[in-house]
């Protein structure tokens, strides 16, 4: 009798072992799987700030240098839409506590370098094609994002700001044809 409640004591305490140790790895993955989801939104906020900021500079530029009326207005749309833009993700990071980069990265800046030194009929077609280019990416990354973002609030966004993105994109499509069709 004394042999099997050693035996017992021993299969309990090797039990009572292993469970502390699974919980030490649930626990350990809980918090792994969370800095992921952290660092996804936050760099996923990171990205959406720069590109809200480059759609501003790029319509203000098509503001002063597009020749082409619809092109202009474009521009201005484009800057009033994603100032909102801007000004909502600068929230969704003040709630999640990310420092947004106040930059945008250097292929991006060459672009708008490249994009400044044009006017006439030749920016307005580059600026089109850029942001025709630019937003067919938005929206498959914005697709994808909606599917997979942990973050309630910014998941949210990205499914409301969707349909705007997609607006942009075809709208962009039918200014770039109509440019093509009648520079």
């Amino acid at each position: 009798m004394q042999c099997v409640t050693i035996q017992m004591e021993y299969v309990m305490s090797r039990f009572l072992s292993l469970s502390l140790m699974m919980c030490g790895v649930v626990g350990f993955s809980s918090s792994v799987f969370s800095q992921i989801a952290n660092t996804d939104a936050q760099s996923f906020l990171e990205k959406a700030a720069e590109g809200q900021q480059i759609e501003i500079s790029l319509g203000q530029l098509a503001v002063q240098r597009a020749v082409n009326k619809l092109v202009k207005d474009f521009g201005q749309q484009m800057v009033e839409e994603h100032k909102k833009g801007s000004q909502q993700v600068e929230q969704l990071a003040m709630k999640d506590g990310v420092q947004l980069s106040p930059g945008v990265s250097e292929e991006r800046k060459e672009k708008v370098n490249k994009l400044s030194q044009l006017s006439g009929h030749a920016f307005d077609r580059a600026y089109m094609n850029y942001i025709l280019e630019d937003h067919e990416t938005i929206v498959d990354e914005f697709q994808r994002r909606v599917e997979s973002m942990q973050d309630k609030d910014i998941k949210q966004w990205i499914a409301s700001t969707l349909p705007a993105l997609q607006s942009h994109r075809e709208k962009a499509r039918q200014v770039k044809y109509k440019l093509q069709t009648n520079p």
